[in-house]
């Protein structure tokens, strides 16, 4: 990361007043005024070590594409209750991988708990580890997505066609 020196000083100016309004982390902001004030290039990775790269607008949208598909097939559960369903792996969002698919699941946490969308995972939460599905889901969802699809992407789901995106192959 490259910084101006106009860039180090309004930095370290915002530093300071954090290091004040904030005494618990005070240390820490200390620390980051005096590698900004020395110039010691080889730390400035500490100072945006809080700010994740740019997620790509494409991983938005299959995340999107994905809740959206969960939410047609919540709908068809809130309607009617079938054990076949409830038996599928997939019968709820599951999230994403925490430690593969990072990005996708902290851009779902935002979208359901910061922007208060898709609020019927909500009940999900305790199930899925908090959207960390431990596992790689990507492929999977890909699948059903593309089964959504071939079924006209449609909202209003019947049970048959909820079974047929649930055992849907990996994309």
């Amino acid at each position: 990361m490259e910084l101006s020196k106009k860039d180090r000083l309004l930095l370290i100016n915002q530093y300071k007043i954090l290091s004040l309004l904030d005494s618990g982390e005070s240390d820490h902001y200390k620390e980051l005024i005096e590698i900004l004030e020395s110039g010691y290039e080889i730390f400035y990775p500490m100072v945006d070590q809080l700010i994740s790269d740019d997620m790509p607008s494409e991983k938005g949208k299959f995340v999107l594409e994905v809740l959206g598909m969960y939410r047609a097939i919540e709908d068809l559960k809130r309607i009617k209750y079938n054990e076949d369903i409830s038996k599928e792996h997939f019968s709820f969002f599951r999230g994403f991988d925490g430690n593969e698919e990072t990005e996708y699941m902290s851009f779902t946490r935002f979208l359901i708990e910061i922007q208060g969308k898709f609020s019927e995972q909500i009940q999900y939460l305790k199930d899925n580890d908090n959207l960390n599905s431990h596992m790689q889901t990507i492929d999977k969802y890909s699948g059903m997505l593309k089964k959504w699809e071939e079924l006209g992407k449609n909202y209003q789901l019947t049970e048959e066609q909820v079974l047929e995106i649930l055992k849907a192959e990996r994309g």
